[in-house]
C-alpha cells in the first residue's frame, strides 16, 4: 500500500500545501464554492500538479472537517 506522505516527494505538492491553494482559491469565490473542474485547471497551470495530489489535496481538507462536497462543487464550511 503506497503512502499518502514520503520523506522523498516534494512539499509543494503535498496534500497540506495543495489544501492551502484550495482554500485561497475558496476563499477568493464569492459564494465560498469553486468547482472541481475550476481546481484542476488552476492546479494544472500552476506547475504540474496532477489529478492524485489534488484528490488527496481534497481528502485532506475533508477528513480535517473544512469542506464538503456539492457535486461539482467544493464548499467551504466556515
Amino acid at each position: 500500500m503506497p503512502n499518502l506522505f514520503s520523506k522523498d516527494d516534494d512539499l509543494r505538492k503535498s496534500a497540506p500545501m495543495l489544501g492551502f491553494e484550495i482554500l485561497k482559491l475558496l476563499q477568493e469565490s464569492e459564494d465560498l464554492q469553486v468547482s472541481i473542474f475550476d481546481i484542476a485547471k488552476t492546479m494544472a497551470k500552476s506547475g504540474g500538479i496532477n489529478a492524485r495530489s489534488i484528490y488527496y489535496a481534497m481528502l485532506f481538507l475533508y477528513s480535517l472537517d473544512i469542506i464538503d462536497f456539492q457535486e461539482p462543487y467544493l464548499v467551504a464550511k466556515c
